[in-house]
């Protein structure tokens, strides 16, 4: 024992990055498992927590142990969201809480007790969900994940193997003990066989693990006996947690050397001595061993702690039957078993449930009396003698020879690995001993604790006759180190890919396998003959020895030709692969791949190696350590070498590896190539599916710039013509969707091709036969393809997909949608619909009806917000409105539907598009109206699903706190109130308003952004025509008025609306005036003309000076006053850029001036050499009046055109094409600009008394507005520009000296210092405001840009300011 544990610590501490790689590709296995099956999972939390219960049901728990104990199940709830969600954010932060609450129960004092339950119980929990959590992070490192497991391990060992990682434990720990075990098994069984009476004889028929003897031996047990049985339970189990405890601390050691550090190098930790049990005579360990003897008792779960703290379960007499560990899982169950053969990274010796143990005497049948001599057996002549004889657990019921490669299959019997095999090859599908049915034929790993067993009994009886053993290339076996335990390749393959792709990689692990399934080979018993072996093995020394050693490149060649014809020939005999495979050889093929130029040699290099890959694993792990090997096989694959791919694929290199090389071009050259078989050679696999399945790795793994930067490869290299080619890959299938999938998600612009070119009904059939994870690979496939601009374009692939399979697909994806995700069923739902919408809605589907309930529900998810997120996205999306990239356009277009169309513009230029130079007229027009019949036929199934359930949803969700979320929330509500417009009314009108009128108020209100704003108020005109609804509005008059009116110029509909409102109710519910300033300027003279622009108001005055003042807060404040004419400034104007400003005065100067931020400053002065007594420009021309009959127009070039008429101009007002001339004799003129002619636009009746005169002109709106001297109670007229025709007039006693007009309101000013108001749409008198000083007259008036303000100039110098309501 001695010799043989310094052997085995020796190698280990040698080798301590091995160890590190076998620990932490052991622990990845068992987490990859653990995060796999969420059902194993939640049945683990219910016992622990039934557990939990038990103790603190003994103490009264105080406040803060129950926080602890709440900490931590909110920390495994929020590992468990963050398992389930596919959103990267979401995850993030679920795993960021999670991490945080179980940090508080890991860091308990072990030694102490929370809530009744022991905190060292409470710290391995946390401790174990750390470990998942680690894993699952892209952040953590498998190391750190690792050590948390070694410290579940430390601090409670007991309950860590038996209730938290068994599986783990076995894995990791028990190969170590297995001198503890066999002590405890001689020594039970001495016990018990001292309870029977007579037990001479039953060492060869009497199954220890049997409940009938289990029973009778209690029955007959005596008090002494139940104490030495109690007392060897204690110290067995005492044995187990103090070596589990020693092992996990030196593999924490272990793992905390930084091998990749450079300089001097750490201690490396000394593998620990195995714990050696009692001394005790040595007896054959030939009984079955009840699974408690692998961990000790397993208490009920109701049990709580206290007994399990310092004793084991003790033998009871009232007791009926030995205590027999009930696992959670049944390791001799056929489930347990494959999840060994998939995640594991070795196969240990698997002590299993009753009659399923790997040392197992039950090897009986019915004629057992007949063949036990000859399963002890020898070659020679000679008979064994009892101290001799093998026993029966060590000797192959087929051969009766001893085991050299045991493995145990399901049914609990063990055999030799090439008899069995042989057995299989055959056809049997049964056990050999039970003739159970084997539900797999693919054989488990070898049982190297049996295997380590029979080494050390030959060892300590070796006056043994040599027992003849198959051909060993590694000779005799010794001591296990690390290196023995070569990784599955699940593991490997697994180490750095995505815990969210888990189903995925599950599926990828599972075609490796298929892939790396041998042939036939031979087997002790097969029709080749040893001799044949042994003939094929000296004919490849010389080859192998020339690979080792020659540098001759040529002879080194043909022994790679000499060496795959023999291997063929062999039809891959094991014997061959284990000579092939030693690190020599191996290197040896690597370096004529290196050197060799001969393309049929790299191809039969690359054969070679794949197939020893594929047939024994350590050859990977052999090639792996190759120095250069990777980088020689992807300067191959670079290089044109397709089949290398296979190579690659097989050693299974994590994404890290697979990033330092640009191999996807090459990738792509693969699958675009044609690779045919052009010789006798014949791959594991094609090098298309390895390319695909390699890229499906790249384009997955690494962050979202490398993801993105490898998609943009792909399609740069015209790889996906081939990718979709090659659909009908049954191997590849579901890495070529990922693989586009990918590339759509990168570049939306590829959407189109892939939605024209792919054959849909592989998908089709993928999602059919597929698991739940691919089936969402399927799902997020199809609905990218459906995404399309083109509605016509979109209603055929969903008939596509609707039609083809032999399964009804929308029944499929009904009962997918039942089982999906939470985060995914929006996507489903979204994809029933369209298929259900594709046909006119008149009848009931339980189709659209279970897609329609899965969204609302959806939107009403508020503790799980991404799936709001998702499904508000998907409504977006489903209204069908997208661009070429993709990008939903709801908003847009109903922003353009309201009037404002600058956002769609914007969209439509960066996608590229002119709507009307791309396609044809008449392409437009029917794609425009299958869109419209698409969204009144979607519309009309949300809306009156349910009695309008959606809107009661969407009022809900506009209430959240996320601003994104309700913004997106807004459109969908916007775009449905706006399409009940465009559908038959049922009703729903009345609902909508009910649920989200109240909201679009308050959006209105509220909102500091103008698109929203809009929304709001396009949604508001659409209840404009329910009656109901626009009653419910006029309450809110109060409240919208105001806002409605500043939005009147960005949208067309808010007029609509303001119209609506106002005939519910007296006009004089929307005026309100507050007196806001009253300014002193009478040391300047009469105000002569006012004019407002951007927060700025300007004044003139009689005595040459202009002054500019800032209008902010409602308050006017001089900000400058400035002297440029001299005398009398008459009039002003602002261009429409407002960078401008135009003065024109008596002094004969019309100047211009630059408005800056804080002041104006002179650029040209014209000398126009005549008073200018009233002027108007529109930028390029300028218009006066001087005291002469008729105008002048001045080009700013300092030439001006008169035109004559006969008639005195009073006033002024131009529009963009005519000039309106308030003249004597109450006449107006209108001057063509384009050849400045004149004309009579109206001349009013002669009076025989007095005469009437034109005082002001204002044009707004078409409309042209005329004040005047009152005559029979007439002062002015309102004419509408395109008719010439009188629509209004101005009812008052009053002369109006003044007039403006705005989109509300007309002001008119008299002499007598009064101010009247008027409604512009009816021109009735609204209100009228009076001056302080009755005296003063009127001179001017204007508001500011959006008519909250109103300013008054008056004859006394002062200006008056007034807040509209």
């Amino acid at each position: 024992m001695d010799r043989k544990h310094q052997s085995f610590s020796g190698a280990t501490a040698m080798d301590s990055d091995g160890t590190a790689r076998y620990v932490s590709a052991t622990v990845a296995a068992f987490l990859h498992s653990r995060l796999s099956d969420h059902a194993q999972r939640i049945r683990h939390k219910d016992q622990c927590a039934e557990r939990l219960a038990a103790g603190a049901a003994s103490s009264d728990a105080c406040y803060s142990d129950q926080a602890v104990l709440a900490n931590l199940d909110w920390g495994i709830d929020a590992l468990e969201e963050a398992i389930s969600s596919s959103n990267p954010e979401a995850k993030l932060a679920r795993l960021e809480h999670a991490e945080r609450m179980l940090q508080i129960a890991a860091m308990l004092d072990p030694g102490g007790s929370t809530a009744g339950v022991p905190n060292s119980y409470l710290s391995a929990w946390a401790h174990l969900n750390l470990a998942l959590l680690q894993r699952l992070s892209s952040s953590g490192s498998l190391r750190s994940a690792a050590l948390h497991a070694l410290e579940m391990f430390d601090v409670d060992p007991f309950f860590s193997r038996i209730d938290f990682a068994s599986e783990l434990w076995e894995s990791l720990f028990l190969p170590h003990m297995a001198s503890i075990v066999g002590w405890y098994t001689e020594a039970r069984q001495q016990i018990v066989m001292d309870t029977i009476p007579d037990s001479s004889d039953l060492s060869l028929s009497i199954d220890f693990a049997d409940q009938l003897f289990n029973e009778s031996v209690i029955l007959s047990v005596r008090p002494d006996q139940a104490e030495k049985l109690s007392e060897l339970e204690r110290r067995y189990g005492d044995s187990l947690n103090d070596s589990t405890r020693m092992y996990a601390k030196y593999f924490k050691e272990v793992l905390a050397i930084d091998h990749g550090a450079t300089g001097r190098k750490a201690p490396v930790p000394v593998l620990p001595p195995i714990a050696e049990p009692p001394m005790t005579p040595l007896r054959e360990v030939s009984r079955s061993i009840p699974d408690f003897v692998k961990f000790g008792p397993i208490l009920p779960k109701s049990a709580g702690f206290s007994p399990v703290l310092s004793h084991y379960t003790r033998l009871n007499t009232n007791e009926t039957s030995l205590p027999v560990r009930e696992e959670p899982k049944q390791i001799g169950k056929e489930e347990h078993r494959s999840q060994r053969n998939s995640f594991r990274g070795m196969q240990n010796f698997s002590f299993t449930g009753t009659k399923n143990h790997a040392l197992n005497t039950n090897l009986h049948s019915e004629s057992d009396d007949d063949t036990s001599h000859s399963n002890f057996s020898v070659a020679s002549s000679g008979r064994l003698t009892p101290r001799t004889r093998p026993p029966k657990d060590f000797v192959c019921p087929i051969t009766g020879q001893l085991f050299n490669d045991p493995v145990t299959l399901e049914t609990g019997q063990t055999f030799e690995r090439r008899a069995i095999e042989e057995w299989l090859k055959r056809g049997n599908k049964s056990c050999p001993i039970t003739r159970q049915f084997l539900s797999s034929t693919v054989l488990p790993k070898t049982n190297y604790v049996l295997k380590r067993l029979i080494t050390s009994w030959i060892e300590q009886n070796p006056e043994s006759p040599d027992f003849p053993c198959v051909y060993t290339p590694n000779g005799s076996p010794g001591p296990i180190s690390f290196r023995e335990f070569s990784s599955d390749s699940s593991i490997l393959g697994n180490l750095d890919s995505p815990i969210s792709r888990t189903g995925t990689n599950k599926v990828r692990n599972e075609r490796r396998q298929r892939f790396n399934k041998r042939g036939d080979s031979t087997s002790p018993i097969s029709a080749i003959s040893q001799a044949t072996t042994e003939t094929y093995i000296n004919e490849l020394k010389p080859c192998t020895s020339c690979l080792c050693t020659s540098d001759n490149l040529p002879e080194c060649e043909a022994a790679v030709l000499t060496v795959a014809k023999i291997w063929k020939e062999s039809k891959a005999d094991p014997v061959i692969c284990s000579f092939l495979c030693n690190p020599k050889v191996v290197n040896g093929f690597v370096e004529v791949l290196s050197a060799s130029g001969s393309r049929e040699v790299l191809r039969t290099c690359s054969y070679v190696l794949s197939e020893l890959v594929s047939a024994n694993e350590g050859s990977g792990e052999t090639l792996i350590r190759v120095d250069s090997a990777f980088d020689c096989f992807a300067a191959l694959l670079v290089s044109g070498l397709a089949e290398v791919a296979i190579l690659i694929y097989q050693l299974q290199p994590t994404f890290s590896q697979l990033s330092n090389y640009s191999l996807v071009p090459s990738l792509v050259q693969v699958i675009m190539s044609d690779t045919e078989q052009i010789d006798d050679i014949q791959f594991v696999l094609e090098p298309k599916d390895a390319a695909i399945a390699l890229l499906d790795q790249i384009l997955i793994g690494g962050d979202e710039n490398s993801r993105s930067l490898n998609a943009f490869s792909v399609i740069s290299a015209n790889g996906l013509p081939a990718l979709i080619n090659s659909l009908d890959r049954i191997e590849s299938r579901l890495s070529i969707v990922s693989v586009l999938l990918s590339c759509m998600r990168v570049d939306k612009r590829c959407r189109n091709m892939i939605a024209q070119r792919s054959e849909l009904a592989p998908v089709l059939e993928l999602f059919h036969t597929g698991n739940d994870d691919t089936r969402s690979i399927c799902i997020d496939f199809l609905v990218e393809i459906i995404c399309l601009s083109r509605r016509t374009m979109c209603n055929k692939i969903l008939q596509i997909i609707k039609d083809e399979g032999a399964f009804s697909t929308m029944h499929s994806f009904l009962i997918y949608l039942q089982m999906a995700p939470l985060d995914q069923q929006p996507i489903v739902a979204s994809l029933l619909l369209q298929l259900d919408l594709l046909v006119e809605p008149r009848k009931m589907s339980i189709y659209r009806e279970e897609a329609i309930d899965s969204l609302i529900e959806a939107l009403k998810r508020k503790e799980f917000a991404i799936c709001q997120t998702i499904a508000l996205e998907t409504l977006c999306s489903l209204s069908g409105r997208l661009s070429s990239l993709g990008k939903p356009l709801t908003e847009a277009w109903l922003l353009k539907t309201a009037g404002f169309d600058q956002p769609y513009k914007t969209l439509m230029l960066e996608d590229q598009i002119t709507m009307l130079e791309d396609e044809p007229l008449e392409t437009l027009e029917v794609e425009e109206k299958a869109m419209t019949a698409w969204e009144k036929r979607l519309a009309f199934v949300l809306c009156n699903h349910d009695n309008g359930a959606i809107f009661k949803a969407l009022e809900e969700c506009l209430r959240c706190n996320s601003v994104e979320m309700a913004k997106s929330c807004l459109i969908i509500a916007t775009w449905l109130t706006f399409m009940l417009t465009k559908i038959p009314d049922t009703g729903m009108g009345t609902i909508a308003s009910q649920c989200l009128l109240d909201q679009f108020i308050n959006v209105l209100q509220s909102s500091k952004n103008l698109e929203e704003k809009i929304l709001a108020a396009l949604a508001l005109n659409s209840f404009i025509h329910d009656p109901d609804a626009i009653e419910r509005l006029g309450s809110y008059v109060k409240r919208i008025f105001k806002p409605l009116k500043r939005l009147k110029r960005c949208s067309i509909v808010v007029a609509d609306t303001l119209k609506a409102i106002k005939n519910l109710s007296s006009i004089d519910t929307f005026w309100s005036c507050t007196d806001l300033f009253e300014m002193e300027s009478s040391s300047n003279g009469e105000v002569l003309s006012l004019i407002h622009s951007r927060d700025r108001l300007f004044s003139s005055h009689s005595d040459g000076t202009i002054k500019v003042w800032d209008t902010g807060s409602n308050t006017l404040k001089l900000i400058q006053e400035v002297h440029g004419h001299s005398k009398a400034v008459t009039c002003l104007y602002v261009t429409t850029s407002g960078d401008k400003l135009y003065s024109g005065s008596l002094d004969k100067t019309i100047r211009v001036w630059a408005i800056e931020h804080e002041e104006i400053h002179s650029v040209q002065v014209h000398d126009v050499k005549e008073a200018v007594h009233c002027f108007t420009s529109n930028g390029d021309l300028v218009c006066f009046a001087s005291q002469g009959a008729g105008i002048k127009v001045y080009n700013w070039k300092g030439a001006s055109k008169p035109i004559n008429f006969t008639r005195n101009v009073k006033c002024l007002a131009m529009t963009e094409d005519y000039i309106y001339c308030g003249c004597t004799g109450y006449n107006i003129q209108e001057v063509d600009l384009s050849n400045c002619s004149s004309m009579t636009f109206f001349s009013g009746p002669k009076k025989l008394l007095g005469k009437q005169s034109i005082h002001a002109l204002c044009t707004e709106d078409g409309d042209l507005f005329v004040a005047g001297s009152s005559a029979d109670g007439i002062a002015g007229k309102v004419f509408s520009l395109s008719t010439k025709a009188v629509i209004g007039s101005f009812s008052t006693r009053f002369d109006i000296n003044s007039i403006y007009a705005n989109s509300e309101y007309v002001f008119t000013g008299t002499k007598c210092g009064l101010i009247e108001v008027w409604s512009r749409e009816r021109i009735s008198r609204v209100a009228s405001i009076k001056l302080n000083a009755a005296s003063s007259k009127v001179t001017v008036l204007t508001t500011d840009s959006i008519g909250e303000l109103l300013f008054s100039g008056t004859s006394d110098g002062k200006i008056l300011g007034w807040a509209l309501g």
